[in-house]
């Protein structure tokens, strides 16, 4: 059965609907309804459809926007409504004057009106079927709040979805308290340009996804869930060329939503669970133990097992503007990322921050800086660079495991300025900073700086020979004078002088080994007392 243009019009949300260009098409036919969300959707068209869209696929492409109405002209689609409003601020007007050229109609669909109060209203006159649709909805209804009030689990739930949509379902978790079950066929993981339009547009889209089992890719309709603008799961119907009718999107909407309540129900239950996991943190490091077989007890909660010889990581990143919604964030990637790379790994907050306890038994090296660079490169996504990751020793005991806190908190604070462009900074690798990091008398630091090169400190404050720079360069180039002098873009003589006169200000001789170590160690220490926060 088939309606006019002009019939549908009186029909659910499209009587709140206005024809704004191409009125002489009213008289057009009208069997299918359908939501336009990619470019490419025309292929898929039989002809004789109502299509539904926001623009966003083109909304920045005038000639895009031309083609489109052209071609739904000649494939015989019958109108094209459009929902200004989220992503453009009206109907653009070569839009407009391509349709009047065809005679083709555009409908404005106002903001309150969604896309299933026109398609599940219009598609029902059309099949002259309402009765039986309401009663397989019905039906689908009961079946989904079955699954969530007797708490069946994802797998029935993913079982039902495939019984009612007849379509494999494929579901996705993108938060650390949700596991989900394998699906029949392997998709490739949404991209992160697919989550980004989820997260824009917020309900269910047609995508591509590529299909390892069946070796191609295929068309899906992926619902997306969620929450606080951010996307924490979806559920994609698996080939869906030949589209969906209004009672499969009315399922997955219904679907959508007992899925987020049962997002909702795990993430009660995980928040709780990192607040007690934070304060094992809390207790681990810094309150005195009393009895350590208590808190060992405790922490088997949490995996936590000495014999696994943890290694203290510590997360940086720049403070401003960041507050704990963004370490909530952090918190789920990196317990996402962990469960990947060891099930074993202990992720919790504290002090504004990010830690992890990472179990090194049984690991080669090389697997520890495949593990660091994994999660450094998944979090640094989104962080854009302003992520540094600070990695203490192995420890087999608690008080060492204090030990690695301090290590990994120095290693970020000094790493991150001492070797420039490095992210991960491993407190071994440290070197005689390490050294100067342990010592506790900070007086003596000061004192044996002041008299190496703090004459050298204060002659550059008031003069242009760039002293420390210059000695500097002269060690980095195995005290090579000549080359020296040309990475400083000076005479050679120039650079004599400037040794004859450190030697003067310092009472200190680059030949003598003794009075060059002494220097060396004053520009060690000269980088060290810069970043280290006991000389702030």
């Amino acid at each position: 059965m088939a309606i006019t243009l002009k019939q549908a019009m009186k029909i659910g949300g499209l009587k709140k609907c206005s024809i704004v260009a191409g009125a002489d098409g009213m008289g057009k036919m009208l069997k299918y309804v359908t939501i336009m969300e990619v470019p490419d959707i025309v292929r898929w068209l039989k002809g004789e459809e109502l299509m539904l869209t926001s623009l966003y696929p083109i909304k920045d492409d005038d000639n895009a926007m031309k083609q489109l109405v052209k071609e739904l002209h000649e494939k015989g689609t019958s109108a094209l409504g459009i929902k200004p409003h989220r992503f453009i601020d009206e109907i653009p007007q070569v839009i407009l004057d391509e349709a009047e050229r065809y005679g083709f109609p555009i409908i404005e669909i106002p903001e309150e009106v969604s896309y299933l109060d026109i398609l599940s209203p219009v598609m029902n006159v059309i099949f002259d079927d309402k009765a039986i649709i309401q009663e397989d909805l019905e039906h689908a209804y009961n079946l989904l709040d079955e699954i969530r009030l007797n708490k069946w689990g994802i797998d029935k739930f993913a079982e039902a979805l495939h019984h009612l949509l007849k379509y494999e379902i494929k579901i996705d978790s993108f938060v650390p308290y949700l596991e989900v079950p394998d699906a029949v066929m392997e998709l490739e993981p949404i991209s992160t340009e697919q989550i980004r339009e989820l997260e824009m547009i917020q309900r269910p889209v047609r995508m591509h996804r590529y299909n390892h089992t069946l070796g191609k890719e295929q068309a899906c309709m992926i619902a997306p869930v969620i929450m606080d603008g951010k996307l924490l799961g979806s559920i994609t119907s698996i080939g869906v060329e030949k589209g969906f009718v209004e009672v499969d999107l009315a399922i997955l909407d219904r679907a959508t939503t007992t899925f987020s309540l049962e997002i909702m129900r795990k993430k009660v239950a995980y928040e709780l669970e990192q607040q007690y996991k934070s304060d094992f943190f809390r207790e681990l490091l810094f309150t005195q133990i009393q009895h350590e077989e208590t808190l060992l007890e405790k922490g088997k909660t949490y995996g936590f097992d000495l014999e696994r010889n943890y290694i203290f990581i510590s997360l940086q990143y720049s403070q401003s503007g960041k507050g704990i919604h963004f370490i909530a964030d952090i918190l789920n990637q990196l317990e996402l990322i962990s469960s990947r790379l060891d099930h074993d790994i202990i992720v919790g907050a504290m002090e504004n921050g990010v830690h992890l306890l990472y179990p090194s038994a049984n690991k080669t090296k090389d697997r520890i800086y495949h593990d660091m660079e994994a999660i450094y490169r998944e979090l640094n996504k989104q962080m854009q660079d302003d992520l540094y990751i600070g990695v203490g020793r192995a420890a087999s005991d608690i008080s060492s495991i204090r030990d690695g806190y301090d290590q990994a908190k120095q290693a970020v604070i000094l790493g991150r300025t001492l070797y420039d462009a490095k992210h991960i900074i491993y407190y071994e690798e440290l070197g005689f900073y390490r050294l100067l990091a342990e010592i506790k008398n900070v007086t003596e630091i000061n004192k044996f700086y002041e008299e190496s090169i703090g004459n050298l400190i204060e002659y550059d404050k008031h003069h242009d020979l760039e002293l420390v720079h210059s000695l500097t360069t002269y060690f980095h180039n195995n005290e090579s004078i000549s080359k020296t002098a040309e990475k400083l873009f000076i005479h050679i003589n120039t650079m004599k002088y400037r040794l004859q006169r450190i030697k003067v200000l310092t009472n200190l001789d680059v030949k003598k080994s003794e009075d060059k170590l002494i220097l060396q160690i004053g520009l060690k220490i000269h980088n060290f007392i810069r970043n280290d926060y006991r000389f702030r």
